[in-house]
């Protein structure tokens, strides 16, 4: 008799314990279905402003800091892992170009194309080694100058001081518009977006580089983008060079998730500029489809959005 009861209490226990871990499962699983809805409601509700809030941005401290964060960035922080100064990126700089842009390193002789938002010329020079005639653009005077020193040796190539979000000076269309991680930066997306959509010749493309939003069940996207918010709230109303300090001392501590004097360049242009706008794919890819863009695609599979489109019209 007493084994019997024994057996019941343990039949008992157990189906305690399962109904137990039942319920914690379903509240785990309704949880995580709750932060999904959250996280798509955060995400539209956060589209929506940036359109509403692109006619007064400008009026804000935010524009004028991340013009000024850039500005110091390419005159004091000229080196980095994925710098020309380093020769392993020089070399690898091409095949970048290739890969982004999904067209072949034989298709760039002889085009014209545009960098729309430069910087210290890094792909500027890349293009221009593929054997394109490269016009680069920046808002900074700082990049404009380093631009052109580092593609000094390429004599087609120029370069113009413009901002993206006003009317651009040139008349010649190209047949590759390629903007690498400027258009977020802006404050208004869209308009840089329309602004250097309109450069590009029919049958031509257009490639952009666009921060995205942390991928559905990548814990990691989540981790890097909220480290980048934690260091820019910390740094938010730091001067410039004393941002470079702390930049510069939490990468020898080992405060980022990588450590090297290399990598003080990426974690500076990651956390300086207050105005860093997430994007998911399908609104990117609305803007093409606006600007009469066919052939739309996502080059890499990655958080960030690498998105090539060819326009409407007769080959390039």
């Amino acid at each position: 008799m007493l084994k019997q009861l024994r057996s019941i209490a343990g039949a008992a226990r157990r189906r305690l314990r399962g109904g137990r871990a039942d319920a914690q499962a379903a509240r785990i699983a309704y949880l995580e279905e709750v932060v999904r809805y959250l996280d798509f409601q955060v995400a539209n509700q956060a589209s929506l402003l940036r359109y509403l809030a692109a006619p007064v941005i400008h009026e804000l401290p935010l524009v004028r800091e991340t013009k000024a964060s850039f500005d110091f960035q390419w005159a004091k922080i000229p080196v980095g892992r994925f710098m020309l100064e380093n020769e392993d990126f020089r070399k690898e700089a091409p095949g970048y170009v290739t890969q982004f842009t999904g067209l072949p390193a034989e298709w760039f002789a002889g085009k014209r194309v545009i960098d729309a938002g430069c910087g210290l010329g890094r792909y500027s020079w890349a293009l221009c080694s593929l054997g394109a005639r490269v016009l680069s653009i920046d808002q900074s005077a700082n990049g404009v100058a380093r631009t052109r020193e580092a593609c000094r040796n390429f004599p087609g190539h120029q370069a113009i001081q413009a901002d993206l979000l006003q009317p651009l000076p040139i008349d010649e269309p190209a047949d590759l518009v390629w903007s690498f991680g400027v258009l977020h930066h802006t404050g208004d997306t869209y308009r840089a977006f329309k602004n250097i959509a309109r450069l590009v010749r029919p049958g031509g493309y257009l490639y952009v580089m666009i921060y995205g939003k942390p991928r559905d069940g990548i814990i990691s996207d989540y981790q890097e983008l909220n480290e980048y918010d934690e260091y820019r709230r910390r740094l938010r109303n730091l001067a410039l060079p004393a941002k470079l300090d702390v930049v510069r001392q939490e990468m020898a501590a080992g405060g980022f998730r990588v450590t090297g004097e290399e990598h003080v360049h990426g974690y500076f242009d990651a956390v300086s500029p207050p105005i860093n706008d997430l994007y998911v794919f399908e609104e990117v890819e609305s803007w093409f489809l606006e600007a009469g863009f066919g052939e739309i695609r996502k080059t890499l599979d990655t958080r960030n959005l690498n998105v090539v489109g060819r326009l409407t019209g007769a080959t390039a």
